[in-house]
């Protein structure tokens, strides 16, 4: 169900062409939202419409038509004619609603739904009812007491911005993943990105403790032994204050210590992050070029939170990162039409940091170059492990400042010290 253009015949037909074969046909029944020709034509535009497999294991037939010649009080006998003729192991009707419209009366509506129910059931066919429903419907309408499983595809547009989202409103018998689900639709149709979910809990938290350098000088000697692995820390500063910067030295120090790292930005695209890499005296000359290192850039303007974050979370995942730096959560939070979903999304990625022992700095950019900010109001800094505070003084210089303002199950140097960017990168310069 899903108002138009949601995208409910795309999943209809993409789930189809994957599951066809000789052993399990599959039919795709029109009806009177769209002419059949065109119906094919539309489908023709996506990669998952293989023409090989329409009318050997795809069959299409205009159900429509058959309707307005034999009346829809025909629908069940007219069905049953062709489950008997093409034995399809899944059958599409689609738009099942428009089939409803014609019929006139309540008793008829239940009376002809039932008959069709019973005759889907007597066979060994799984059958997808496709239609413009609204939330309204569902407890006005008998298909949907009778659907053992009811989807909800929607459209969402905040400003320039358009989401889709996917929501299973029932799944008898069976659990499912509640909540909604983006997803977004190509010339590869349609693809997921489950909502992700908070970890179970892991034989990982009970691991030996272990230290991780982040390779900014100066900076570990401020942390008892360094910041834990699998911690997060939050980096807060107004623009240049040195967060990118922290950032690389912290990717390019896995980078010597073979712990593959993934560095997700928003701002800087390659050619700029390469530049600034550059004036470094670093060996590496461009960390970037090791294999070690990805640069996973995403362009703040198309960006969707979602798949950014299931695509980190499929390198999580598959062991490929010990180290991931994000840059930064601001952007990150501008994709997210829903703020509380935002924090639940990054509460949920933080803890399978955690679980999976994979180190995280998040940069967050401050708005106020000189005022105290309010880091605790940040929705972020209560899911960090670490969080450091970047600055600047009011001197005629405006010097660079870093302090840390918090470090879990660690002490720390409470002092605030001069951070300085020089031709060897950035360095924390401590007071006596």
């Amino acid at each position: 169900m899903g108002a138009p253009g949601t995208g409910k015949t795309i999943l209809a037909e993409q789930l189809v062409f994957a599951n066809a074969t000789a052993e399990a046909p599959m039919l795709y029944l029109t009806t009177l939202s769209e002419p059949l020709d065109k119906f094919i034509q539309h489908g023709q535009s996506y990669e998952f419409f293989d023409s090989s497999k329409v009318g050997e294991t795809v069959f299409y037939e205009d159900l429509g038509m058959m309707v307005r010649e034999r009346g829809i009080s025909a629908l069940a006998e007219i069905v049953t004619e062709l489950l008997t003729e093409r034995k399809p192991r899944l059958i599409v009707i689609d738009s099942f609603k428009a089939l409803n419209e014609l019929i006139e009366t309540p008793q008829d509506r239940r009376t002809i739904l039932f008959d069709l129910a019973s005759v889907l059931t007597a066979y060994n066919c799984t059958a997808f009812l496709v239609g413009e429903y609204s939330g309204e419907m569902m407890t006005d309408l008998p298909e949907f007491a009778i659907a053992d499983s009811i989807i909800l595809l929607m459209k969402q547009s905040t400003g320039v911005r358009e989401q889709r989202f996917l929501r299973v409103e029932k799944l008898r018998g069976s659990a499912s993943v509640p909540g909604m689900h983006a997803f977004n639709i190509s010339e590869e149709g349609i693809e997921l990105f489950p909502r992700l979910l908070t970890p179970e809990i892991s034989q990982l938290y009970t691991s030996e403790p272990e230290r991780v350098n982040t390779g900014v000088a100066g900076l570990d000697d401020m942390v008892e032994q360094g910041f834990w692995r699998g911690s997060t820390t939050l980096v807060a500063g107004p623009t240049g204050s040195g967060k990118t910067i922290m950032g690389l030295h912290f990717i390019r120090e896995g980078v010597v210590n073979n712990e593959p790292g993934v560095y997700l930005g928003f701002q800087e695209n390659p050619v700029q992050l390469s530049r600034v890499m550059s004036h470094f005296d670093w060996e590496p000359k461009e960390p970037v070029k090791n294999e070690a290192f990805e640069l996973m850039y995403r362009s703040p303007v198309e960006m969707q939170l979602d798949s950014v974050a299931a695509e980190l979370f499929r390198r999580v995942r598959e062991g490929r990162v010990k180290r991931v730096v994000v840059d930064a959560i601001g952007d990150l939070k501008k994709s997210s039409a829903d703020p509380q979903r935002f924090s639940d999304y990054m509460y949920a990625l933080t803890q399978w940091f955690a679980t999976e022992n994979v180190t995280c700095l998040l940069l967050y950019e401050l708005h106020h170059l000189f005022e105290s900010p309010q880091i605790s109001d940040e929705e972020i800094s209560n899911m960090s492990d670490n969080i450091i505070l970047l600055s600047f003084s009011r001197s005629e210089e405006m010097t660079r400042k870093i302090r840390i303002i918090k470090t879990r199950g660690s002490g720390h140097d409470h002092r605030e010290h001069t951070l300085d960017i020089t031709s060897s990168g950035v360095k924390v310069k401590k007071f006596s």
